[in-house]
């Protein structure tokens, strides 16, 4: 099934992109699957998927792309592929601008667009009908879709007071921090430790060879970085790698919020769990990684 609206947007502003999809299934009738948006819940590229043959394949059928453009994506390369690509196609492209971007800070041949404001209500309204339009899909009643409406306009005034508001001067971190920093409430070095004593018995055909084979949590967590970062799901078979994974590592990861629970749709939830690395488990990989590279 053909995408109908494809939101390209900077993964930094993935709480922006959540609530212009929720003011979207707030103004129109649509299915989950009529919407992508890569960082938002229900929205994501399928699991296992190639990521960049399934966005140039699903960019080339969809009915329209709404370009989120805010100070991260138009330093963005793949923001600024997918806006490129939809131009060059002679797409329908409908452009969404934030507070803290500027007219002429609108890259490329996309200067040439009509862009509406996330901050001018009007703007919405006006996006929103067309948008409607565009693919097809029925109104929402018109209360329900002047409060979506006035619910995005908020969302992008948090997130621009947040970008403009002047942050503190950083604190300097002390070396000691930077070379064995606190990560899920331990010293990276104690944590590293304990990961390290927690064995795991591998049985075949995951060990590789024909008899069971022991490892241990640090070693496996690793190994399976990136299988953390696409996610784990509870329902896959136990007899599998991913089941294995979920089962003997993921929930043994829980403790140590090296992972966490994605937040799924409910028509999702009521059948299963999935887990994901987390902003620990990301920081603790990025320190090991740069421990290992100054080796």
């Amino acid at each position: 099934m053909a995408i109908k609206i494809f939101v390209s947007h900077a993964a930094a502003d993935e709480t922006l992109a959540s609530a212009l999809v929720d003011c979207i299934f707030s103004c129109m009738v649509l299915e989950d699957e009529d919407v992508r948006c890569t960082s938002v819940p229900g929205h994501k590229l399928p699991i296992g998927g190639d990521s960049s043959t399934i966005l140039r394949d699903e960019l080339g059928e969809t009915g329209v792309v709404i370009g989120l453009l805010t100070q991260n994506s138009i330093v963005s390369s793949w923001v600024l592929f997918e806006l490129g690509a939809t131009w060059g196609a002679r797409k329908n492209l409908q452009p969404l601008l934030t507070d803290e971007v500027d007219y002429s800070d609108i890259p490329g041949p996309l200067a040439g667009c009509h862009v509406g404001k996330l901050a001018k209500k009007s703007d919405l309204v006006q996006f929103f009908e067309e948008l409607r339009k565009v693919v097809g899909a029925k109104a929402r009643s018109s209360a329900k879709v002047d409060s979506a409406i006035s619910q995005l306009v908020k969302a992008n005034s948090e997130y621009s007071k947040v970008l403009l508001t002047p942050k503190p001067p950083k604190k300097v971190k002390a070396k000691s921090d930077m070379l064995d920093p606190t990560i899920s409430g331990m010293k990276f070095s104690e944590l590293k430790k304990v990961l390290e004593q927690e064995k795991i018995v591998i049985p075949p055909p995951h060990s590789g060879a024909e008899e069971e084979t022991e490892s241990d949590l640090l070693t496996i967590f690793l190994g399976n970085y990136t299988t953390l970062c696409d996610g784990l799901q509870s329902n896959w078979d136990s007899g599998s790698a991913g089941g294995f994974l979920y089962r003997e590592v993921g929930l043994k990861l829980i403790p140590y919020d090296l992972v966490k629970f994605d937040k799924l749709p409910a028509t999702q939830a009521k059948f299963f769990k999935r887990l994901i690395i987390s902003p620990n488990g990301q920081k603790f990989v990025a320190h090991f990684k740069r421990l290992r590279a100054s080796e």
